[in-house]
């Protein structure tokens, strides 16, 4: 029903779009267009209506469905097929034939209809009741989402034992497997190891590849040379391009390379054999750093091949344990009513203790409400599960969740099965994608984004969705389907004939019945494999395909010319504006331009915008390349993202000449030198981002005035901008805001710093990045009502020298980044009393700013505050004598100097790795003292870690909580660092449970954070 759902709701949409002013149509098109939307309109509130009180099975058969979704599909091939060629001429046997083909596709979504009806009708003949007397109308009635983190239940053990493991004093290479079937919490427990904050702290490199089913060695050794070197995201596609020239042999010795000399962890999330270790083990050094590799597989005989003593096996947890999950996912902030304790218990256990049935049971009964009629539902389709001994029992069971999801949601869920195992999803990325689909219903007041994120948050609530990675202030980033769930949505998306994934280098891969998919999604390695041209031949007979999905190179361009009704088109790979204007119907375009031959030539770069119905125009890496934007840009109303590196802009036209108002245009980037007079403002109302820079002026419009930025502060809907300014002689002046801005970010402006006012002012304004001297000038005296919701606040390169500053003027500052502020004297002390502060980094400052950072520590420590993270970083400083390390960096840690200490690897006199103390004599230690033992193994190298606590505060009370060392007495060792004087003790600072109580001082007081203090 999905699929016949998404044709009917996508088919409104066009018809809306072609009865624009813009596309001019004739009375009789108009007459048959608005019949037909007065048939599909009802068509879709109808399935709705059957969907949510789960009748849809009764009134609509599998060939109602097969009909609604061909008729749908029909509709949007005859308005396809036709709007583009009335562009070019507008002839009366083309308007007469398109009238009669509207006309029958109206009455055959009437018969339709009718047919539906009537079954409604009889079916309520029969059964004398009203059809909504179901239980299942819980489904429509959803609650708000708590907001809670996910916590694992049930898994402080295993988190105790394998952290034991990794930090155990053996220096040789350990490879630790993870075994346990699927959805029992391999790739959770792993993920929360991997992001611990001691763990991150201990290894030097990490690195995570997901391998899966479909791998390929090039894929993992990219991923974990991408990891290993730390790469920053904007450099992806230029470390992608590198490492294209090399084979993997020579990726696998840069890999090792990299790894060598210094202590690793690396997972390999989902090995179904032992051939991939086979094939990358080679690359994984073993030179006694006490380096460990971290395995997950499904498979025990997999497990087996690295030592039947390593394994650690995932069990199912016990009764309590799932009792304690599943009202963990329902109730989060209050206990299950006693009306409901008896079944839900009930439907805890059925889940078998497996924690992903109850994370998603759970899931889906959160989103109803909480009624025994509906509990008791549910319960007995478990036990029917149950008692079928199928063994896809898990699956099955999870598809309870799909088939009890809104029809409204249900193409969204599909969609997923676009992406590849194991891919992190961009959010922005998915939303526009759902959004050219033309599959999302409007909501009255939102915009389609914003019903877009709707659907998101509420796949999310029901645990079919998770969040992979927030931005700085908390905003979802990127989301990530769980293998098992993947399974489930390619299954379903599969026996809807909604999509067809297939992989280009396998001849099993080439798909039953291409020619009719309307949605193709390839996945593919990073690398070239080799290609069977009998999968290219069924792809290319994909003619009727109108989404092409791929994320690698050299496929797409050898399939598009085969494939010209494609509606969304997102790749990496490179098009010229000649191929690009063929896809007249385009309404999602993500590509590389390949402007090579155009010779700036503005007729051929303006066919790129020859498109009646785009929605999204995204171009990736031109760097360089500057693509001026034609006219007829003021012409596409249903532009909503225009997102290239390097545009111009030309001046709209005069109001009298098609003067139309670009209402769904929300993002704009990158412009040079844009003009924001009243005209260009007035055109763009809604829009939401925007980033501009001004470079190369002519010598006539030097002053900024010229450029009107005075302007943007009636661009009332405008949450995000950029601008820049990057030849420095240029002044700005007369500036203003709008009142909605969220992020802002000023580089090069040079403005004065009693302009900060204007910024301060801004009342939504959550995350400010001031680069390059924005605000110039030595003193900056923060003012009372400002900056109130400020969450993130970053200077990269001033020349403030004194900030004055207190609690009161940023209230709710989370995150301080102090980077390149060479002249800064120190980082006011009232920050002590910002209660919401988590996080300051400090990079290339004096060391007066390093003190005044561990003032305020001190300070929060003694108010009562926890949390905060303070780290510095020197690139400048030179450690030459550890050729591993190319970069000091530092943590002010509780109120100590968490410092990083290398030493020469040679014999045992240096030390390679880490020191903490709080340097205060007789104050305790919480101490990591890494070394090498030298070759004679005597005692003068430590490798292991030390905790210390106190019984109270007295300073003479310290008491080890876990020491491992061999060798060397069980003391903390003396630091190697800047020592940083203090009267009071280090806190562990959530890393481990500060305990009052116990005088102990054995290894059984090792105690891992639980739940909210986990990194």
């Amino acid at each position: 029903m999905a699929t016949a759902y998404a044709a009917l709701v996508s088919v409104m949409h066009l018809l809306k779009r072609i009865l624009h002013p813009s596309m001019e149509c004739t009375v009789q098109e108009e007459e048959q267009i608005k019949s037909l939307q007065e048939k599909v309109c009802p068509l879709v509130d109808l399935l709705e209506d059957l969907s949510n009180r789960r009748r849809c099975s009764k009134f609509v058969t599998d060939e109602l469905k097969n009909q609604i979704t061909i008729t749908g599909h029909e509709a949007e091939d005859i308005i396809d097929s036709y709007v583009p060629d009335t562009f070019v001429c507008r002839l009366i046997e083309m308007e007469t034939r398109f009238c009669e083909d509207i006309k029958r596709v109206t009455e055959t979504m009437h018969l339709i209809k009718v047919e539906i009806e009537k079954k409604k009708m009889d079916v309520q003949k029969h059964h004398h009741q009203p059809i909504n007397s179901s239980p299942d109308d819980a489904l429509s009635r959803r609650a708000p989402s708590s907001g809670k983190l996910d916590v694992m239940v049930g898994f402080e053990d295993h988190l105790d034992k394998m952290m034991r493991r990794l930090a155990t004093t053996e220096s040789k290479l350990q490879i630790i497997p993870i075994v346990g079937m699927a959805g029992i919490g391999k790739t959770t427990l792993a993920k929360n190891i991997y992001e611990n904050r001691f763990i991150v702290e201990h290894f030097h490199s990490r690195a995570w590849v997901a391998v899966s089913q479909a791998y390929t060695v090039r894929e993992i050794l990219l991923a974990l040379l991408y990891d290993v070197q730390i790469l920053s995201k904007g450099k992806k596609q230029e470390f992608n391009e590198k490492m294209s020239e090399k084979n993997d042999e020579e990726l696998g010795e840069q890999l090792h390379k990299s790894l060598f000399g210094r202590r690793y962890l690396i997972v390999l999330d989902d090995i179904w054999s032992a051939k991939p270790w086979d094939e990358v083990k080679r690359f994984f050094p073993d030179n006694c750093k006490g380096s460990r590799i971290m395995i997950t597989t499904r498979l025990s005989n997999v497990a087996m091949c690295f030592g039947s003593d390593n394994s650690h096996e995932l069990e199912f947890l016990d009764v309590d344990e799932s009792w304690n999950l599943f009202c963990e996912k329902i109730f989060p902030e209050e206990s299950c009513p006693l009306e409901l304790e008896e079944i839900g218990k009930r439907i805890a256990t059925s889940c078998g203790g497996l924690p992903l049935a109850i994370v998603v049971i759970g899931g889906l009964l959160a989103k109803a409400s909480k009624t025994r009629e509906y509990w008791e539902y549910v319960a007995e389709n478990l036990n029917s599960l149950i008692n079928s001994g199928d063994d896809d029992y898990c699956l099955k069971l999870l598809s309870l969740s799909y088939n009890d999801l809104p029809i409204h949601l249900k193409p969204c869920f599909l969609y997923m099965a676009m992406f590849p195992e194991d891919c992190e999803i961009k959010v922005s990325r998915l939303i526009k994608l759902w959004v050219a689909e033309g599959f999302l219903k409007p909501i009255k007041d939102k915009s389609l984004e914003d019903v877009a994120m709707v659907y998101l948050k509420d796949l999310i609530d029901r645990n079919l969705v998770l969040v992979s990675g927030r931005g700085k202030t908390g905003k979802m980033k990127t989301c990530i389907i769980h293998d098992v769930m993947g399974d489930l949505c390619l299954k379903e998306a599969q026996k809807e004939n909604f999509l067809c994934v297939t992989r280009v280098y396998s001849l099993d891969n080439i798909p039953q019945g291409i020619e009719s998919k309307r949605r193709l999604a390839i996945h593919q390695s990073m690398g070239k494999p080799c290609y069977f041209p009998q999968v290219f031949d069924a792809l290319k007979s994909a003619s009727n395909a109108r989404s092409l999905v791929c994320d690698s190179e050299w496929i797409s361009p050898r399939l598009v010319p085969s494939l010209n009704l494609l509606r969304v088109l997102d790749v990496v790979d490179k098009y010229s504006p000649q191929e690009i204007t063929k896809l007249s119907s385009s309404r999602y375009l993500a590509f590389r331009p390949d402007l090579t031959g155009c010779n700036n030539n503005p007729e051929i770069i303006s066919l790129m915008f020859a498109h009646w119905n785009v929605q999204t125009f995204k171009t990736e890496n031109v760097p360089g390349v500057l693509v001026p934007v034609p006219p007829q840009i003021w012409e596409m109303t249903e532009l909503r993202h225009l997102e290239f590196r390097w545009i111009t802009l030309p001046d709209p036209p005069p109001e009298s000449h098609n003067f139309y108002i670009l209402e769904n245009l929300q993002t704009l980037l990158s412009v040079e030198n844009l003009r924001c007079t009243e005209e260009v403002v007035k055109r763009v109302p809604n829009l939401r981002k925007l980033k501009v820079f001004y470079v190369n002026l002519p010598q006539q419009f030097k002053k900024m005035s010229y450029y009107c930025l005075n302007n943007l502060v009636h661009l009332h809907n405008l949450e995000s901008l950029t601008l820049l300014i990057i030849k420095k002689k240029i002044s700005v002046t007369n500036i203003a805001f709008p009142r909605s801005l969220k992020r802002l970010s000023l580089d090069g402006c040079g403005l004065p710093w009693s302009d900060i006012k204007v910024v301060g002012s801004l009342p939504q304004l959550e995350v400010l990045l001031l680069f390059d001297n924005a605000f110039k000038g030595p003193r900056w005296d923060a003012t009372d009502g400002e900056f109130v919701r400020l969450k993130y606040l970053a200077f990269n390169g001033t020349d403030l020298m004194y900030w004055t500053a207190d609690n009161t003027h940023f209230p709710m500052l989370e995150t301080l980044h102090l980077i390149q502020c060479p002249e800064l004297e120190e980082i006011p002390f009232g920050f002590a009393e910002i209660p919401t502060l988590q996080v300051i980094h400090l990079r290339e400052c004096k060391r007066s700013v390093i003190t005044s950072a561990r003032a305020i520590l001190e300070e929060r420590e003694d108010l009562g505050y926890e949390g905060l993270q303070a780290s510095y970083f020197d690139e400048q400083e030179d450690y030459s004598r550890n050729r591993h390390h190319d970069h000091t960096s530092s943590t002010i840690s509780g109120i100590g100097y968490h410092g990083t200490n290398y030493g020469s690897s040679d014999g045992s006199s240096g030390y390679h790795g880490y020191d903490y103390s709080s340097g205060a004599s007789g104050a305790g230690y919480r101490a990591h003292d890494y070394g090498s033992s030298n070759s004679a193994g005597s005692s003068s190298g430590y490798q292991g870690f030390g905790y210390y606590r106190y019984h109270d505060d007295s300073l003479s009370s310290a008491y080890p909580i876990h020491s491992t060392t061999y060798n060397a007495p069980n003391q903390p060792s003396q630091p190697q660092g800047e020592q940083l004087e203090s009267s009071r003790f280090a806190y562990p600072h959530g890393l481990y449970h500060y305990q009052h109580d116990s005088h102990r001082s054995n290894t059984d007081d090792f105690v891992p954070p639980r739940h909210s203090t986990w990194y």
